[in-house]
């Protein structure tokens, strides 16, 4: 299939929307808000990575959360198009979609983009160890930073992969390398966030490594097309991380993180996004089945789109 032919329509379209109520977003889905009908599946577009990188923050240590803020007005007027229909202010609320560590839909996070937030991650962590000398017990015994190095080695060879020859087996080493990583760190977390006492910072630096390693695992399958693997995956992380989110009710999450209700809410609402953008792709996949769209195909047009900041992939039945 001509990668050029997929069927994307402009969702700047529903942003007033989403602004009003009208349109609801959960994940990397639209729904209208009065009958649930789904209108499509949400995606950054190459722009809009370009954008984020150069003007977004990222601190996975909780001083911004998991998700950047625009650091100022003119960063956001980049974005002319949207800065024309919206106007500033909205441009800014516009910016929050880019929900979680790596946006609201996570196939076109470019792997250059992964990487910066994997060494954001690792600098963290980096910092945390250096001033904690009472990490927990697990922290060392699961060796979770270096976990996280070798995630980041297999976003470097699924970056690789398109000029290689050999890149489709390339990318099935890496989304098996990248699976076990992110059990791996799963079970750090869960060995973690149980923990009487919790460094917050500790905790938002490995929940950002996990979501960035599984966006790559799905990533890796939906480029290798393989969508009812990816879908089955996508399944799989979020029970994972429905497990994990019955180990930190907010409650006890406040009284780990020494009675602080804010930053109780704030992680577990960064948690609640992860899981409801992987909750989301399982019917990206569908729709992708069901409009006979290649998955790889998908990938490269989202991330050479150059003018509109966001694409909408309809619904099999709005095409």
């Amino acid at each position: 299939m001509n990668p050029f032919t997929i069927p994307f329509s402009v969702a700047a379209e529903h942003i007033p929307g989403l602004l009003s109520g009208q349109v609801v977003r959960y994940g990397a889905i639209l729904k209208d808000a009065s009958t649930g009908r789904i209108l499509g599946h949400v995606q950054e577009t190459g722009i809009a990575q370009k954008i984020i990188q150069s003007g977004l923050s990222f601190d996975p240590t909780g001083v911004t959360g998991l998700i950047g803020v625009a650091q100022n007005i003119a960063i956001a007027r980049k974005l002319d198009a949207m800065q024309q229909a919206l106007g500033s202010l909205q441009v800014v609320q516009y910016a929050s979609l880019f929900s979680s560590v790596v946006g609201v839909g996570v196939t076109a996070a470019s792997t250059a983009m992964i990487l910066k937030r994997l060494s954001a991650v690792d600098d963290a962590l980096s910092t945390i160890e250096a001033s904690i000398g009472d990490l927990p017990t697990k922290w060392r015994e699961l060796s979770l930073r270096s976990r996280l190095v070798d995630v980041s080695t297999s976003v470097e060879r699924l970056h690789e992969a398109s000029l290689r020859s050999d890149g489709s087996k390339v990318v099935l080493q890496v989304e098996k390398d990248l699976q076990k990583g992110f059990n791996h760190v799963h079970d750090g977390l869960c060995s973690v966030v149980v923990e009487t006492k919790v460094n917050p910072g500790l905790l938002r630096a490995l929940l950002a490594g996990l979501s960035l390693c599984g966006a790559s695992e799905f990533k890796a399958l939906v480029w290798l097309d393989e969508k009812d693997a990816a879908q089955h995956r996508s399944r799989v992380q979020f029970e994972k991380l429905r497990q994990l989110a019955f180990l930190m009710p907010r409650n006890q999450l406040a009284s780990r993180l020494g009675g602080d209700e804010e930053l109780s809410f704030g992680i577990s609402r960064e948690c609640s996004e992860i899981r409801y953008r992987v909750a989301s792709q399982p019917a990206l996949i569908q729709s992708l089945i069901g409009s006979d769209i290649n998955g790889r195909a998908y990938i490269e047009q989202i991330q050479q789109e150059e003018k509109e900041p966001l694409l909408l992939l309809p619904t099999p039945e709005n095409n």
